[in-house]
């Protein structure tokens, strides 16, 4: 049943006119704070990102998803947006994006902004215009009437009430920042005008995340921005953008963002791959099959490798699934995201180490330690006194040395990525499990694409004679570092697969159905079936 589901959804999703450019494209996501610094003060920003943007290309990527750039309080007791259409100035400014964006073009890569939409500061006009019942602002902020003496409960010290003698009323702290009213309309009228002023500035496509305590709030002011972006674009005479949503929600809640008639998502965002914990065969296969169904039959989900904020790879799973969590993500059906320092296996930092006390745009996390051009002091990233301690293992996974290496995790990226614009990347999927492993295949078009991927702790047997119609003998395009299945090597399908823990290949081969009948035909082949009993029956 499962696999009926999916050759239906993804043949629906390829319809037969040509898809938009967001359906299947490999994004590289973007941390500027931790990209390149290239002015010395430590912190990455659009001078660094402009000197090294090219690497995105080299990686395979199409188009770079950029963190938020917005103007952020330099009060650091008072963190937060303070203009969602300026750029921070610690990042660079207008003239030095312009410079950014004709490097884009120039290299054909595609720019995705961060727009945030949840908070902002404390210190932001916003709130404080709020707090003095300023009229068009007084319910951009969530309040809560109440006195002094009667606090309502906290959930955690993160998300709390927190007095304003002023306006006599609670606001709604998180994390230091003050919670948005997104059932304003207000609010959804400046958060469009600021998210015009990014279209207009050249950007292709916008990362939102409008999750709220009213859902239906959410949905509603997702819907707004959508349409209001379309119509932003061709008032400029610029291309549709993207709109990419990124929800913590449950995959069967999020999905009312996608919207119906084109007002909402054109994709959401799956962290099916980017689990907290080290994920099974089936609990993967089972999350990827529900991101995939529960999405309308004209979109597919984007995967994602490590969330937002979250872990990376290397320190969630351990450094020997890397390849396969970056394979999976790039031969599932739909676009996908290589969150910066997967495609070498950086792992996080240690925050222990730090001991600078500037304050800096976004917070600290482990997850966001600067990226490792080279094994040099500093990995490279600055020449100055780095904002966060890099990853321990940078002197090994960093860039320099990861592409001097044909069998490295970065190497591993770019032959998958490749190998997507090849026309043995069909239109359509199937996704196995088999044992401990994970198997993917892409077939439909001139040949076929397979990913085998073993998730369990443990050397696995995998029989791929269990996926029906594969050819008689695959070979092995990319395999995972230290794998003993070496790349140009021919795999006969009727043989075991031995898998050492973590690893992945990545297989090439002839059309589908060429070693036997696949689902398609079988289905096929009972329907005439079906209808020669009948036709039997009734015509005795």
């Amino acid at each position: 049943m499962w696999h009926l589901a999916l050759v239906f959804l993804s043949a629906l999703s390829h319809g037969f006119c040509q898809a938009p450019w967001w359906s299947n494209t490999v994004y590289y996501r973007i941390l500027v704070d931790s990209f390149k610094d290239g002015d010395g003060d430590g912190l990455g920003d659009l001078k660094g990102a402009i000197k090294q943007l090219s690497y995105v290309r080299a990686v395979g990527a199409d188009a770079v998803i950029l963190s938020s750039l917005s103007s952020r309080s330099k009060d650091c007791s008072k963190p937060g947006v303070i203009d969602f259409a300026a750029i921070d100035e610690r990042f660079g400014d207008i003239d030095t994006f312009n410079i950014f964006m004709e490097k884009a073009k120039k290299i054909d890569l595609k720019v995705v902004a961060t727009l945030p939409l949840r908070t902002v500061s404390c210190d932001s006009e916003w709130f404080s215009s709020s707090a003095d019942r300023v009229p068009g602002f007084e319910d951009r902020i969530v309040w809560l009437e109440g006195s002094a003496d009667d606090p309502p409960p906290n959930e955690s010290d993160s998300i709390k009430w927190v007095w304003h003698e002023p306006r006599s009323a609670y606001w709604k702290f998180v994390n230091g920042e003050a919670l948005l009213d997104l059932c304003s309309e207000a609010i959804a009228g400046a958060l469009s005008a600021a998210q015009c002023a990014w279209i207009r500035r050249g950007v292709n496509g916008l990362l939102l995340n409008p999750d709220f305590l009213d859902q239906k709030c959410g949905e509603n002011l997702l819907k707004r921005l959508s349409s209001e972006a379309v119509s932003c674009a061709r008032g400029a005479g610029m291309d549709i953008p993207v709109i990419l949503v990124e929800s913590s929600l449950h995959p069967e809640t999020a999905i009312m963002y996608y919207g119906e008639n084109g007002a909402g998502a054109n994709s959401i965002i799956s962290t099916a791959l980017a689990m907290p914990t080290r994920p099974s065969a089936a609990s993967l296969g089972i999350a990827a099959h529900a991101a995939m169904l529960i999405a309308p039959p004209d979109a597919l989900p984007t995967w994602i490798t490590s969330a937002s904020g979250e872990s990376r790879t290397t320190s969630r799973y351990g450094s020997e699934l890397v390849d396969a969590v970056n394979l999976l993500a790039l031969t599932l059906p739909g676009a996908a995201i290589i969150q910066q320092g997967d495609e070498l296996g950086a792992a996080d930092t240690i925050l222990e180490w730090a001991t600078n006390n500037n304050c800096w745009p976004h917070p600290g996390v482990t997850s966001a330690s600067p990226f490792p051009w080279d094994d040099t002091v500093n990995g490279g990233f600055t020449a100055g006194e780095p904002w966060l301690p890099l990853a321990p293992n940078y002197r090994y996974a960093n860039a320099k040395t990861e592409f001097k290496n044909d069998f490295s995790h970065a190497s591993v990226v770019k032959v998958a990525a490749a190998m997507r614009k090849s026309p043995a990347m069909g239109p359509h999927a199937e996704i196995k499990r088999l044992s401990g492993a994970l198997a993917v295949l892409r077939w439909g078009g001139s040949g076929s694409l397979l990913t085998v991927a073993n998730l369990a702790r443990d050397i696995t047997d995998v029989q791929l004679s269990r996926i029906p119609g594969l050819p008689a003998e695959m070979t092995v395009v990319i395999s995972s570092a230290g794998s003993r299945y070496s790349t140009g090597s021919h795999i006969a399908i009727d043989k075991s697969l031995k898998l050492g823990p973590g690893e992945a290949v990545l297989f090439a081969g002839g059309p589908r159905h060429c070693g036997g009948p696949g689902p398609v035909d079988k289905i096929a082949t009972k329907i005439t079936e079906g209808w020669q009993k009948l036709n039997k029956y009734f015509g005795s």
